[in-house]
């Protein structure tokens, strides 16, 4: 059975939103830690502060929610690499990532789209970003929306005792 578009309402986030990023992180987290690059234990480790901070990052860097009764379920980000005029040209998409219970609604597609967008907005060229695998859903999200494979770090993250490759991807903006 196929499931339905998910009503939900997308808004950029702020530091008054870091409890409920961290809430989200903490779920996405205990279903799988692979994407999210880090165990449940280390998730659990970071303070409510940095996340005030990591959302609060000044213009043009943004990150985006997706809201259904008012319970944040999904995010995407994008951040500069660097504050010098010679890496402007780029960003690296960050934070994507939907609450199990409203994954295969296109909310990471929509939360995806407006990050870009924002980027794009700016002036930026490029959009990087790193997957951790196996993860073909992001995978196949990503080469959907114009991603090309650019590189791969093998063993890029251990969760436990199992190593995962994180692979590069980038999109030029058309």
């Amino acid at each position: 059975m196929k499931k339905k578009k998910a009503a939900f309402q997308l808004r950029q986030l702020g530091a008054d939103d870091a409890q409920a990023f961290s809430i989200l992180r903490r779920e996405v987290t205990a279903d799988n830690p692979v994407p999210m690059g880090l165990t449940l234990e280390e998730e659990l480790t970071r303070p409510l502060p940095s996340f005030r901070e990591q959302l609060s990052y000044p213009e043009p860097n943004a990150a985006f929610g997706a809201f259904v009764a008012g319970e944040l379920v999904g995010s995407a980000a994008v951040a500069w690499p660097s504050k010098f005029a010679s890496s402007r040209h780029k960003v690296t998409l960050w934070g994507v990532f939907v609450s199990p219970r409203y994954r295969r609604l296109g909310i990471a597609r929509t939360l995806v789209s407006r990050a870009i967008d924002h980027a794009h907005a700016t002036g930026v060229l490029r959009v990087n970003l790193t997957v951790f695998v196996p993860n073909a859903p992001a995978v196949k999200l990503y080469e959907s929306m114009g991603f090309e494979h650019c590189g791969m770090e093998p063993e890029s993250i251990r969760i436990g005792d199992i190593y995962h490759d994180g692979w590069l991807m980038s999109r030029r903006n058309r």
